[in-house]
């Protein structure tokens, strides 16, 4: 049975419930009491299913490593393949789904509507009210969600947790039967995880079948009523929670990448940093912000040479902003008192001076890499900084990225176009092109995001290397609690 052959029902826009004060009802509710799901010896090129049954009201947390197949159960699940075997396949009427790339979609349609060249002010964006149905009928769940106070901001003023919970916002107010939801906690604070899992189990009372996809067994929210593993291209395990927990150990088990094992090697001709007096960034009195508010001000920054820094605070906070203006991509790094490298910004010297000692990784970095070009190419593009590869580049050039790609388990997908990556390799991919040439400063932001458990510690465990070997100073943002590492050697709580 194809995909393509299997007719779905697809339900009409249905309007809002009227609801009692305090209680949310979400839309068209009860138009889908009796949603199914039901996968029955379905094969696709890296997953097998010999069987997978999910009623009305299960909420399914489907747990793998990178590279699992787990991406493919959630393409699956979202309607995503139109290629499929399968002796049974009934899939949700009406999902709500939420994704790296349908919010990399949403980005990438808003920068054609950028006109900030045309204004005297950066272009917000999109107002986030604009993506909700009815949000006036809806707020008591934008209250759950914490976002009453976003809603009139331009979507990219939004954080990466922020414009998550936006999405999820505006699948659930326009009256989804079902949520399918990619790593749903990357990016957010542990407020915001909290606020998350409270607003999912509202809508598990409401009898919506939701499935979250997770990496990390941490990341397993204990409001699920089942648990399914993806191991080895296998859906090994699937039943109720209690009953699947134990054997979490095996979606783990497999070749991870060996970062560390070879920092030195990897750094090429990397020196060790040598003045540990040296400025890299000293801003005084900073403050930053969009459209005329700021969202940090009176902050004073100092990091020298070694100095490995880790900045922590919620979502919203300027932690995202904090970067820009040290990276100088955003205006206010210019009217700050702020040096780089000991150079006062503003002071006639190019960006290029500036981000040429400089390894960035961020979700903006990510969001923006959408140009055509090879695997290969985009680490090649480090040693360039430039988003895309636009010059000649030297067979030794070649030779150190071929060298990066093996370490992250990526060799093989050298000539493969970048964008048609999983989200958690570009994030390899994108770690490897900023580690490339050993730059002085290297900042990252929430870099492991989207990666699995093993893939993320042995990040992690590299990072912990170089700043062992004093090959250059971090500049680290995280949420995560388990990557306070300490080797950093300073905290900036935002």
């Amino acid at each position: 049975m194809k995909l393509d052959e299997i007719k779905k029902n697809t339900q009409a826009d249905h309007p809002p419930r009227k609801h009692q004060q305090g209680t949310y009802v979400p839309a068209a509710v009860e138009c889908f009491r009796n949603e199914t799901v039901k996968i029955i010896r379905a094969k696709i090129h890296d997953l097998f299913i010999d069987r997978f049954e999910a009623g009305s009201g299960e909420t399914w947390c489907l747990v793998g490593a990178n590279r699992s197949g787990i991406d493919s159960f959630f393409k699956l699940l979202a309607g995503e393949l139109q290629d499929v075997e399968a002796e049974a396949l009934v899939l949700p009427t009406n999902p709500g789904v939420i994704s790296f790339r349908r919010q990399q979609d949403i980005f990438e349609e808003e920068l054609r509507k950028d006109d900030t060249d045309f204004m005297d002010m950066i272009d917000p964006g999109t107002p986030a009210r604009s993506f909700l149905h009815n949000p006036d009928e809806h707020r008591d769940l934008i209250r759950a969600f914490s976002m009453e106070d976003s809603l009139d901001k331009g979507y990219r003023q939004l954080s990466t947790g922020q414009s998550r919970k936006l999405m999820l916002l505006s699948r659930i107010t326009q009256g989804c039967s079902s949520l399918v939801i990619q790593t749903p906690y990357d990016g957010l604070d542990q407020t915001s995880c909290r606020e998350l899992d409270k607003a999912l189990a509202a809508c598990c009372k409401r009898k919506i079948l939701i499935f979250i996809i997770v990496h990390n067994r941490s990341d397993i929210p204990s409001w699920c009523s089942h648990v399914g593993i993806i191991a080895g291209g296998r859906l090994a395990h699937s039943s109720l929670r209690e009953k699947i927990m134990a054997p979490l150990d095996t979606i783990f088990a497999g070749q991870t990448p060996d970062f560390k094992a070879s920092a030195r090697e990897l750094a090429g001709n990397g020196e060790r940093l040598e003045n540990r007096e040296e400025e890299l960034v000293r801003l005084k009195n900073g403050s930053a912000g969009y459209g005329g508010r700021d969202v940090f001000s009176d902050l004073d920054l100092l990091i020298r040479a070694s100095d490995h820094t880790l900045v922590s605070g919620p979502n919203g906070c300027g932690k995202s902003t904090l970067l820009q203006v040290i990276t100088g991509d955003h205006p206010a790094c210019y009217r700050n008192d702020l040096r780089i490298f000991g150079i006062q910004r503003g002071s006639g010297e190019s960006i290029w001076q500036i981000k040429q000692h400089m390894g960035i990784v961020s979700s903006e970095l990510h969001r923006n890499y959408y140009v055509p070009g090879s695997t290969l190419h985009c680490i090649i593009s480090g040693l360039y900084d430039s988003i895309g590869l636009y010059r000649p580049y030297t067979s030794a050039d070649e030779k150190k990225a071929l060298k990066w790609l093996e370490r992250t388990g990526l060799a093989h997908e050298a000539d493969t176009p970048f964008r048609r990556l999983s989200f958690a390799d570009q994030r390899l991919v994108l770690i490897a092109r900023a580690l490339i040439k050993i730059p002085k400063l290297l900042i990252l932001d929430e870099p492991t995001q989207g990666l699995d458990e093993p893939n993320r510690l042995a990040v992690l465990d590299f990072l912990e290397q170089v700043a062992e070997e004093e090959l250059c100073t971090i500049l680290y943002v995280s949420h995560r609690q388990d990557e306070f590492r300490d080797f950093f050697k300073q905290h900036l709580q935002m």
